[in-house]
């Protein structure tokens, strides 16, 4: 018992390490949707033209790409990972595409 207990933390390490490109890479394509598709309602809000709501439809055929990252979320935590790890992940994945600071700002910044 004490053996399992204390290789789970490798086995974590492990875990994440292996999925961490995969992971990373849904993790940034879902967040360009989102930002895509919070864009689209944005200037369909300020021009409810037919074209805008084509791009918000559109906008959201993208985000079927945050399905797979939540399906790859939930078969990671499978794995044994807690939401503290998946979050390491999620900020690994974010800062390894990010030259600066500012970067990193504009990815976890709300804009209105």
């Amino acid at each position: 018992m004490i053996i399992a207990w204390s290789a789970m933390p490798l086995w974590r390490e492990i875990v994440m390490a292996s999925n961490q490109d995969d992971y990373g890479l849904l993790v940034e394509q879902c967040d360009g949707a989102m930002q895509d598709h919070f864009r689209a309602k944005r200037t369909m809000e300020l021009d409810s033209s037919i074209s805008g709501s084509a791009d918000v439809a559109s906008a959201e055929i993208g985000l079927i790409v945050c399905q797979d990252y939540d399906i790859y979320q939930k078969r990671l935590m499978q794995w044994g990972l807690r939401e503290s790890e998946l979050a390491q992940m999620r900020l690994k994945a974010v800062e390894a595409n990010a030259s600066d600071l500012e970067d990193v700002v504009d990815t976890h910044e709300i804009r209105f």
